[in-house]
């Protein structure tokens, strides 16, 4: 178990390298392939940038963002072949290890756990407002207010996600909330033996 949190951990502490210039268009659908050929779908929002990369070890990266720095989520695609984020314990946990480091500096100074109760598969969130930006009319660029972090699991995967939003209230970041919900499906493999 700790190859495996240490390995996550050390993903969140690397820059996403995704090219940031696409192009948006209405909602659509992606399909990306992970490890041992899995197929998942993402709901991409009206709006919203979409780009993927696979990073030299193998790892899906993925990031969906607003063209106007409104909000910007990462994604990360990991193996859980043991099932060690199947559990609201199991989750916390790993979020608590990972992302403890935000609280200091957040306004809700603490964790509050979420659970994302997604269609597919389960999740736990926790979302964070950056208390040194509070009252500030203009915002230095790349920064923004909220951070909302979390883990989305189905059984063999585990999704590592940070969405960084200017307002948690904005259409758009209730609709990636509602991609996270209902959408990064895995479409099952019909082609059988």
């Amino acid at each position: 178990m700790p190859v495996m949190m240490n390995f996550c951990r050390l993903l969140l502490l690397l820059p996403l390298a995704i090219a940031p210039a696409w192009a948006t268009r209405g909602p659509h659908e992606e399909v990306i392939y992970l490890f041992q050929n899995r197929k998942v779908i993402i709901g991409v929002p009206d709006g919203l940038g979409f780009s993927c990369d696979k990073d030299p070890r193998g790892m899906i990266l993925v990031r969906i963002a607003h063209p106007r720095h409104q909000l910007s989520m990462q994604m990360a695609f990991l193996p859980d072949p043991n099932g060690m984020f199947s559990t609201s314990r199991g989750r916390k946990e790993f979020m608590n290890e990972t992302f403890h480091k935000y609280v200091a500096n957040s306004v809700e100074r603490g964790m509050q756990f979420e659970e994302l109760d997604p269609r597919f598969g389960s999740g736990t969130y926790c979302v964070f407002t950056d208390a040194s930006l509070v009252g500030r009319k203009t915002l230095p660029a790349g920064e923004y207010f909220h951070s909302t972090t979390g883990l989305k699991v189905w059984p063999g995967v585990v999704v590592v996600f940070t969405l960084f939003s200017q307002d948690t209230e904005l259409p758009e970041y209730q609709a990636v909330m509602t991609l996270l919900r209902d959408s990064i499906e895995e479409v099952p493999d019909l082609s059988g033996p």
